[in-house]
């Protein structure tokens, strides 16, 4: 009975995974297109401007207290006090809505002071950048309600849903710029459709929860208990994404008025690109947080939890990395130009370095955060903050972007062992037999594969057939030498066999 529950829950888990996984394969193809058709149309410069914009909101008030939703939802309906469930979602759409409120009124009082004297944006340009935070104040506003409604359906395992109306967010937006740009329009009717399509699926997520969750409710008479729970929670996500945001927002302020907004462009490209390994495993393990919180009191299977998460990850991580770094000046001079790829070829290979080691990093970091420790992470990026503002102000007056691409390496290379405490913290001892037999056994894969791309890039016509054939050929070859070796386990066959003959 065990073992056929196990299956059943290995079931659900995969399947999980495959929603997860959906709402970072989707958008991906059509944000390929995408992205060559709006460098173009708007230009390096206003492209610059635009993804300045899109950090900020991504990276300022747009704070994560839903993820306490996600984690307190999924351990009291584990517990059976599902009664407490609607105090604590007031209590987060209370806190939401205050932040929201004080982000609109923060950026849009500053945006002239922002546009002139942090980022000293071009007098021509300073109208249409001011227009844009406006537009980004209302963006982040709706983006902190949206997370409180889709953090729900997370919380209840139903990624089908949240994958549903994710992958819908994306495609309508990433198709509307391509018609946008291709028809002339700028970065601030870019921004606009942004803010319509983000409120439109704001709408289905909050119908969705609350057709989902028997609990789901908002009363502003809740518990001040709930109230400080959720800050209490909160304190330490928001502590860490703080610190992200300072980073981000230095990072491509610097780069702006050191090197202007045409280099951010040159910059911004490769590091979204880079950024997709980061993005792919997100996906792959958002089912992680809400299970870390149900298994808390179960060492055993958290333990199986965490390293088949983490072998995962690795997989996947290992051959994305090799043919980054194998293909880089091929695929962007495909993708965007001679002419880009041989300003941002170098820093592909740096960012797919930076990125590959924050996925890995992923695992234990979204772990602790569902284990109740998210306080951990802020003090880790700490350290990762302090090590990449030195070194890029260090670095840029020499190497210019190379050398800001260097320090965001050097911090969270650093910080990339915190991955070891963890496990000593929760295990009692270092996984080391674990890591050494994964790191050898996809280590060699990924330089017999790395050694095949370049074979067949070398000896084939240039072109858009030849990078396939060769990430396909580099793909086979890493498999098969996986497979070879037995990095497969027999359950992982049977499972896998299982769930694609359903």
């Amino acid at each position: 009975m065990e073992n056929s529950d196990s299956k059943e829950t290995g079931k659900s888990i995969f399947r999980n995974v495959l929603y997860g996984f959906s709402t970072w394969v989707l958008p991906l193809g059509l944000s390929f297109v995408a992205t060559p058709i709006i460098v173009e149309t708007l230009g390096h410069k206003d492209y610059g401007i635009y993804a300045l914009i899109l950090g900020i909101v991504g990276y300022s008030f747009n704070l994560s207290f839903g993820r306490a939703i996600i984690k307190y939802i999924a351990e009291y309906r584990a517990r059976s006090e599902s009664e407490k469930i609607r105090d604590v979602i007031s209590a987060a759409f209370f806190i939401n809505l205050v932040v929201g409120i004080i982000g609109i009124l923060a950026i849009s009082l500053s945006a002239n002071f922002l546009v002139g004297n942090v980022f000293q944006i071009e007098a021509a340009d300073q109208s249409k950048t001011v227009t844009a935070l406006y537009l980004a104040a209302m963006l982040i506003f709706s983006l902190m309600l949206n997370q409180l409604f889709n953090s729900i359906l997370q919380g209840i395992h139903r990624f089908d849903v949240y994958s549903k109306i994710f992958n819908f967010n994306n495609l309508a937006v990433l198709s509307g710029n391509i018609l946008l740009a291709l028809n002339g329009y700028g970065l601030v009717y870019l921004l606009a459709w942004n803010l319509f399509i983000n409120i439109l699926s704001g709408i289905f997520y909050a119908a969705s929860a609350k057709r989902l969750l028997p609990e789901f409710g908002i009363n502003l008479k809740f518990k001040p208990e709930s109230l400080k729970l959720i800050l209490r929670f909160s304190a330490g996500i928001i502590g860490y994404q703080i610190l992200a945001n300072i980073l981000l927002l230095f990072e491509r302020g610097w780069i702006t008025r050191q090197l202007g907004s045409e280099s951010l462009t040159y910059y911004v490209v490769p590091m979204s690109l880079s950024f997709y390994i980061h993005g792919f495993v997100t996906s792959l393990i958002l089912v992680i947080f809400p299970l870390a919180s149900e298994l808390k009191d179960n060492p055993v299977k958290l333990l199986r939890l965490y390293t088949k998460a983490t072998k995962t990850v690795c997989f996947f991580v290992f051959f994305l990395a090799a043919t980054f770094i194998v293909q880089s000046r091929v695929f962007l001079t495909l993708w965007m130009g001679a002419e880009f790829a041989e300003q941002s070829s170098t820093l592909l290979i740096i960012h797919t370095i930076t990125f590959s080691l924050l996925a890995i990093l992923t695992v234990s970091w979204q772990m602790t955060e569902g284990l109740g420790y998210p306080s951990y992470n802020t003090y880790i990026f700490m350290i990762c903050l302090l090590l990449n503002i030195v070194t890029i102000v260090s670095l840029t007056p020499g190497y210019g972007n190379f050398g800001v691409a260097l320090g965001r390496l050097a911090g969270f290379g650093t910080i990339f062992f915190s991955v070891f405490y963890v496990e000593r913290w929760f295990f009692g001892q270092i996984q080391i037999k674990f890591w050494l037999r994964l790191a050898s056994l996809l280590g060699a894969s990924a330089v017999l594969s790395a050694v095949v791309q370049i074979l067949i890039i070398g000896n084939f016509q240039f072109g858009w057939l030849t990078f396939l054939a060769a990430a396909g050929g580099g793909g086979i070859v890493y498999c098969l030498v996986l497979l070879l070796f037995g990095f497969v386990e027999e359950e992982e066959k049977q499972l896998l066999k299982s769930i694609l003959s359903r």
